[in-house]
């Protein structure tokens, strides 16, 4: 369950990672002006996905170290 936990939460680093990176590229393409280039690579509905995935993932941790937190006060009772 521990590996589990832990590559969720690892998966979940990574689309945070991703939205960083896609939140500073469209930043910087809107600075320059390059909002068409944004709309192109469809920027926004990417994030969006991403931060959809994101809170997926955090509730996916959440059910299982609640579920692992569950089964250890069981054996413990």
């Amino acid at each position: 369950m521990n590996d589990l936990i832990k590559n969720y939460t690892h998966s979940r680093d990574l689309v945070k990672k991703r939205i960083s990176e896609l939140l500073t590229l469209r930043h910087s393409l809107t600075e320059r002006g390059d909002s068409l280039r944004a709309g192109q690579l469809d920027l926004d509905r990417r994030i969006r996905i991403l931060y959809t995935e994101l809170d997926e993932l955090t509730e996916i941790i959440s059910n299982l170290t609640s579920y692992q937190r569950r089964r250890a006060e069981s054996v413990k009772a």
